[in-house]
């Protein structure tokens, strides 16, 4: 009889251990969850750098910070990284874009996509203007990339 309680008593420590080291690593992930959009290269600092990349002309990085899944041409077809390149020079002219500074506020997340409401604001021929768009970030490669910018101005 002895024997049968320290065998009861043994399985229920073990059990005991197993759901706090569970409840630990819950928390200890949870923890990891909310911050890691706080620090580092976060979603925000992609949208960041995407703009900044393509206002300076700077289409590679454009270009490293775009997810590749999503880049195709209307049929489907992958585009390629020259390609890619040739469309940002056709729409820039090969200009710098004049802005002056771009917001990004985040408006909602779901699944592993973030969205952010970008304003650009510029200043061309003396006139102060702003854009906006909405823009969704992904994690791609432990990562932040831009999957699509909507060209839907609010």
């Amino acid at each position: 009889m002895l024997k049968k309680l320290e065998k009861v008593t043994g399985w229920a420590r073990l059990i005991g251990i197993l759901i706090i080291a569970g409840l630990v690593a819950f928390v200890v992930y949870q923890v990891y969850d909310f911050y890691q959009d706080k620090v580092g290269f976060t979603s925000a600092r992609a949208v960041e750098s995407y703009f900044d990349a393509l206002a300076a002309g700077n289409h590679d990085e454009v270009y490293r910070l775009t997810a590749k899944d999503y880049l195709s041409d209307i049929y489907g077809r992958p585009i390629t990284r020259a390609e890619f390149i040739e469309q940002l020079d056709g729409i820039t002219g090969g200009k710098r874009l004049p802005f002056t500074r771009i917001e990004a506020i985040k408006f909602t997340e779901a699944r592993n996509a973030h969205y952010y409401v970008v304003t650009l604001h510029s200043n061309v021929g003396g006139i102060a203007g702003t854009s906006r768009l909405i823009v969704e970030v992904v994690r791609q490669d432990r990562t932040w990339v831009v999957r699509y910018p909507f060209g839907i101005v609010l």
